[in-house]
């Protein structure tokens, strides 16, 4: 069938070509007319699936999100829970302790209510008596202070326990003591006008003393004596020979050079022997002839004792033993003067020494506090008057307190006197 429609238009081949290009043409655009709705359909599945898959992931994280809000939302439950709880605990407690501090509100008002009834019973009742330990407590004081005058002399002391005295009796401000304030306050002012002593001063220039008479020398050389007696000038005749010689550029010449040098060797060899000879003999005046005759043993012990005199002297000037030390350094000034050799400077500084500390005064004569301790006795009477006369009169008999707010009144007072 086929056949024939080509052998029936083989002939006309110039016909046919236009023919199938139109039907080309419009295959064609039926093809594309087919595939227009083949493509949308494509995109609009595709588009569905991407909006699919958005959805679901939308979904998905919307219920993470749902689920984490519900936990968070339950922890913040369950905190606000306990925080009411513990809220109502320490509610609990702070009316607990309210109450508590009502309580003891309640019995500190009670017992400050007591206390100030019984320091009024207390103030009713010790007038007197705290007059009396305040007495007590003064006259110990003066005492302690008219001990160190009398055992040590020490004013320092003294004026201390006079100062605390004044202060108590200032602190306590009581009229009916006024005699006793001034009579402390001139004890005080006497005390302060004494002229004191430089007992440390005086105590090294003893030590001092001691150590000269350990090392100056004596009129006898011993090994003791660490200062060497000073070496006398030197003679004339050895002056004079230092004194003519001249450079040998300007010495003569010839047989007056000679002569001139025969000359000054004489000279200095009689210079010499005249030095050599005064060296035999040593003419000084000695008042103890002793001095000159002590072994080095006897030297020995003889500085030992002037020591130890040194030593008594310093605890004469701590006891305050004028006597003793005026005797003492008297000694040892006449030791020295007789027995050392005052051509050496340690002798001499030695002497001074002790003839200045014997004629310096360590005995000063000091006040007492004896007016302070009849003040004393004087107001003690006049409490005392004033307590008998308090126990005479009829219907003061005070107000009705138990033994133990009684009792702790007059044991102090007693004890203390």
């Amino acid at each position: 069938m086929t056949d024939t429609d080509h052998s029936s238009s083989a002939p006309a081949p110039e016909s046919a070509t236009p023919a199938s290009a139109l039907a080309s043409a419009q295959a064609g655009s039926e093809r594309s007319r087919s595939r227009g709705p083949v493509l949308a359909v494509v995109l609009l599945v595709l588009l569905a699936l991407v909006l699919a898959g958005a959805l679901y992931y939308q979904n998905r994280q919307y219920r993470a999100m749902r689920a984490d809000l519900q936990q968070q939302h339950a922890q913040s439950v369950q905190l606000v829970q306990e925080t009411r709880a513990q809220a109502g605990q320490a509610l609990a407690l702070i009316q607990e302790q309210a109450a508590r501090l009502d309580e003891l509100k309640g019995a500190l008002d009670a017992t400050s209510a007591q206390l100030q009834e019984l320091d009024q019973a207390l103030q009713m009742m010790t007038d007197s008596g705290s007059d009396l330990l305040l007495l007590n407590d003064i006259d110990h004081l003066v005492t302690i202070a008219q001990q160190q005058l009398a055992l040590g002399g020490n004013v320092a002391n003294a004026i201390i326990s006079l100062e605390a005295a004044q202060a108590q009796l200032a602190r306590a401000n009581r009229p009916g003591l006024a005699a006793l304030q001034q009579s402390i306050n001139g004890d005080l002012d006497r005390l302060r006008a004494v002229a004191t002593i430089d007992m440390t001063a005086l105590s090294a220039r003893v030590d001092r003393l001691s150590d000269l008479v350990g090392t100056a020398p004596l009129l006898v050389p011993d090994a003791a004596a660490q200062h060497p007696v000073d070496q006398p000038a030197a003679s004339p005749a050895a002056q004079a020979s230092s004194a003519h010689r001249t450079p040998a550029a300007t010495a003569p010449e010839g047989w007056r050079a000679a002569a001139d040098e025969a000359w000054q060797w004489a000279r200095d060899a009689a210079g010499l022997v005249s030095q050599d000879l005064r060296s035999l003999f040593d003419v000084r005046r000695v008042d103890d002839a002793a001095a000159l005759l002590m072994s080095p043993d006897q030297a020995l012990r003889f500085r030992e004792v002037l020591k130890q005199r040194a030593v008594t002297a310093q605890l004469a000037l701590m006891m305050r033993q004028s006597r003793i030390w005026r005797a003492e350094l008297d000694q040892l000034s006449q030791a020295i003067d007789q027995r050392y050799d005052m051509r050496a400077e340690s002798s001499r500084e030695a002497l001074r020494i002790a003839r200045e500390l014997r004629d310096t005064p360590i005995e000063v004569a000091l006040p007492t506090v004896a007016n302070s301790l009849s003040a004393i006795a004087a107001a003690r009477d006049a409490a005392a008057e004033e307590d008998a006369q308090d126990e005479g009169m009829p219907g003061d008999s005070g107000p009705d307190l138990p033994p133990a707010v009684q009792s702790p009144v007059a044991a102090p007072a007693a004890g203390s006197v």
